[in-house]
């Protein structure tokens, strides 16, 4: 399977060719988006408002500690609802806030997953995880309707309250 266009590997880093993977979430797991919340209340939401604003926030502090203390022999992949086009972006935060990592996947601009529920996004994602070899063995995320996804697929996953979704 060739890797796809969505998928960044850490910079001199290489696909390690499967074997244990943990998944973290980006936005309220790792990066703090209270600051741009505001972009998704009320009747308009401003998604790109949202999106475009990610590189201005901070680090939490725990989940940089989360994503450090995962055992080496483990690959830490960062499955996004973040768009592609925040690639760039998103890579440099990352390697300015030192957050340990080896995989980034993005939303893709086009194509199955572009659209839609960010849950059937992050599903396509860990189907494709699997078909490539990894064995997927914890995920962390803070949107509960993630986390029943991931459960339903067999993947041990916990859940973090940041405060962004309603119950």
């Amino acid at each position: 399977m060739s890797t796809p266009h969505n998928w960044f590997f850490r910079e001199g880093g290489t696909d390690g060719g499967g074997g244990p993977l943990v998944i973290l979430d980006l936005d309220g797991v790792i990066s703090d988006a209270s600051h741009r919340q505001h972009f998704m209340r009320g009747a308009f939401k401003d998604i790109r408002g949202f999106f475009n604003a990610s590189p201005a926030d901070p680090p939490l502090a725990a989940g940089r500690a989360l994503a450090a203390s995962i055992a080496g022999d483990h690959t830490v992949a960062i499955l996004t609802a973040r768009p592609h086009y925040l690639a760039e972006s998103t890579r440099a935060w990352l390697a300015a806030n030192e957050i340990r990592h080896d995989l980034l996947i993005l939303r893709p601009s086009e194509g199955p997953g572009s659209r839609g529920r960010s849950a059937d996004f992050k599903r396509m994602e860990l189907h494709r995880l699997r078909a490539s070899g990894y064995e997927v063995v914890a995920a962390i995320d803070d949107d509960e309707r993630i986390i029943e996804m991931y459960r339903a697929e067999g993947v041990f996953a916990l859940y973090t309250h940041s405060g962004y979704y309603e119950r």
